[in-house]
Order: C-alpha cells, then structure tokens, then sequence
C-alpha cells in the first residue's frame, strides 16, 4: 500500500517572497525628515506602536514551544520573527533623529505578551487577524501621517503585516488538510474570529488613538475583508458575524 506523501514545505518558497521584498533601515530618506510637523502627540502614538510591536521577541519563543515538531513553520517564524523585530527598531530609530529615546526598561517591558491558545488553528487563526488588522491600520497612518518619513515607514509595515497574514494563512490552509482534525479547526476558527469581532469595538491599538485614525467606514471594509478571509480559509461564505454565529450553530450541533 503506498504511503501518503507529506505536503511540499511552505519554508522555501515564503522565504523566497521575503528575500525579494526586503527592505532596509537605510532605504529611507532620513534626512528628508520633516521635524515642523512632528507634534508630542506623534511621539506618543510611536512610542506606543513601538510597545505594541515588541511583543514579537516572546511570542516567537511561544512559536517555537507550541510548534516544536513543525520544521517547516518554525523555519519560517525565524523569518517572520526577525522582520517583526525591524518593525519596533525602525520606529525606534524614527525617534532617535528627532532626539528622543527608548530606554531598555521601556522595551523589556513591551516584551511580554499573553500566552497562546491550546489549539493551533486557533493560534494560526488569530495570527492571520491581527496581521490584516495591522496592516490596515498602518496603511491608515501612512495615509494621514503629517511627517512623510514616518509615511513611508508606516507603508513598509503594512507591506510586511499583510504579507506575513498571506503566510499563516498558507499554514492554516494546510492544516485543514488533515481529515482528522478538519472540523475541530473550522470550529477554533470560527470561534477566534467571533471573539474577535466581539471584542473588536473594545481594543484600543496605539493607531486608533491617533487623532486621524482610520475612519469607521474603513475599519467597517477592514473586517469584512478578514470575514472573507478566514471564510475562504475553511469554506465558509462568511460576510457579517451573523454569518459566524449560524455557522458556530451548525458546527456545535
């Protein structure tokens, strides 16, 4: 009887997207840097992007525990973990041109992040919403931010978050592969994003504070483009939470 073939890595190929859209700290334009319209309230909203980006150094650690015997998502979170890392130090060097500073106690303490979820799909899942989140939010900065470096920097974020959602998405997608866990997935799936949607209205990122944050209408197309993709994920038609909820229903009976 011939043996089933294990699915062809994801690693080589997302490792190849990642060589190709890399960037560097030193392809801006830092001495295009507009001080006049940096204001103590710009300052802030990076400082408190910076803390929220620095989460990544312990949740690739809970990667990397949660995940041991998956080389080919491990491999990639070693991608994933040093382009997260950029995100905090490009900011970080954003603030040392205008004079201000991170300390290390300011950053050790934006390490910590909550632990994971028991189930992987549910991790993978939750990955792909916050990095569309992200993505859209940094898309919004880049667009109303009154420093264009900062601009410009907020527009390489958001090319990075939407291309790393693309990536759990890859590994989520195989994960349903697997007949013997499919359903539960759908399940976890379903339930991240109903909580998310719940809670959504209630999380307050550091870019939604900026006085020009993303307008309802915006967050509104926002989530109903991660509705789409996590209902294309597990071949769910999904477009309003009313859509998940009956879904839940079917799936729990």
């Amino acid at each position: 009887m011939p043996t089933e073939l294990a699915p062809e890595p994801l690693f080589p190929r997302l490792f190849g997207q990642a060589e190709r859209a890399r960037w560097k700290l030193e392809d801006l334009p830092w001495s295009s840097l507009d001080r006049t319209t940096v204001t103590p309230e710009l300052i802030q909203l990076v400082r408190e992007i910076i803390a929220a980006e620095a989460t990544t150094f312990s949740a690739t650690q809970r990667f990397l525990q949660e995940f041991p015997d998956d080389l080919d998502f491990t491999n990639w979170i070693s991608v994933w973990f040093y382009e997260e890392t950029k995100h905090p130090q490009v900011l970080v060097r954003w603030l040392a041109e205008l004079g201000e500073h991170c300390d290390d106690a300011f950053l050790r303490r934006a390490r910590v992040t909550v632990p994971f979820m028991k189930s992987r799909m549910a991790t993978l899942v939750t990955n792909i919403v916050s990095e569309m989140v992200a993505s859209a939010r940094y898309m919004s900065l880049r667009a109303r931010s009154p420093e264009p470096v900062l601009g410009q920097i907020a527009a390489r974020l958001a090319g990075d978050e939407a291309r790393h959602a693309a990536s759990f998405f890859l590994f989520a997608q195989r994960r349903l592969a697997m007949p013997a866990t499919a359903d539960a997935d759908r399940r976890d799936a379903l339930k991240v994003l109903y909580l998310w949607s719940k809670e959504n209205a209630h999380v307050h990122h550091p870019v939604n504070l900026f006085k020009t944050a993303a307008s309802p209408q915006v967050l509104a197309a926002m989530q109903g483009r991660i509705f789409r993709m996590v209902g294309h994920l597990i071949g769910y038609p999904l477009r309003t939470l009313d859509d998940v909820v009956s879904h839940l229903r079917d799936v729990d009976r």
